[in-house]
């Protein structure tokens, strides 16, 4: 049996490992201390609790700068709120030293791993903008265009909705894209992520 006490306001204000089960819960700050006596004494309070057996449990994932550590279960996700690196570190490898049948793991990502996302994104404007761009400059030059069997909301529709305004504007709206994409490759690429992973055999 393990019982920690949240530090923070935003932090989930008792975490516990009691009989196979980890436990989150929620009680008003009145009624903290006597839940956590009523735990100690066997007894799992009612109400602003929930508990996951271990059995339920798939994978226990703790992100460094994360304020909180994740545990998925049988398709779903439940976070317990930790904002205290020092303690939230403390829950975890309890969780790794105590529930048995699991193995530990560090998953460190690459930069490019950590920026895939905004490189795709990156990819897909660059395409869109050149597609748009070559009707833009049609629209410029005095053509027409139109969109045969009014699928206006295909990609060529968007292409030659945006297209419609001009070079210009075209470059403008696409290049901001780009430059917002950029950004976030730069900032995940910056910090990838290191992820700390309990995972079990049941």
């Amino acid at each position: 049996m393990k019982i920690w006490r949240g530090n923070e306001n935003t932090d989930d204000k008792i975490i516990a490992f009691i009989n196979q089960t980890i436990y989150k819960g929620n009680p008003a700050t009145l009624e903290i201390e006597h839940c956590i006596t009523a735990m100690r004494n066997g007894m799992i309070p009612d109400g602003n609790f929930f508990g996951i057996p271990l059995h339920y449990i798939k994978e226990i994932r703790l992100q460094e700068g994360k304020e909180y550590i994740e545990i998925s279960f049988r398709g779903s996700l439940e976070h317990l709120n930790v904002r205290d690196e020092i303690l939230s570190n403390e829950i975890f490898n309890y969780f790794k030293e105590n529930i048995p049948d699991s193995s530990s793991s560090i998953d460190r990502y690459s930069k490019l791993r950590a920026g895939k996302k905004p490189l795709i994104a990156m990819a897909v404007i660059t395409v869109i903008f050149l597609y748009s761009l070559y009707y833009a400059v049609g629209y410029d030059q005095g053509y027409q265009y139109e969109i045969s069997n009014g699928h206006y909301n295909s990609i060529t529709g968007i292409a030659l909705w945006i297209a419609s305004y001009g070079v210009k504007n075209d470059v403008f709206f696409f290049g901001s894209l780009l430059l917002i994409a950029i950004f976030a490759y730069v900032r995940k690429a910056k910090n990838p992520p290191v992820i700390n992973l309990i995972q079990t055999n049941y």
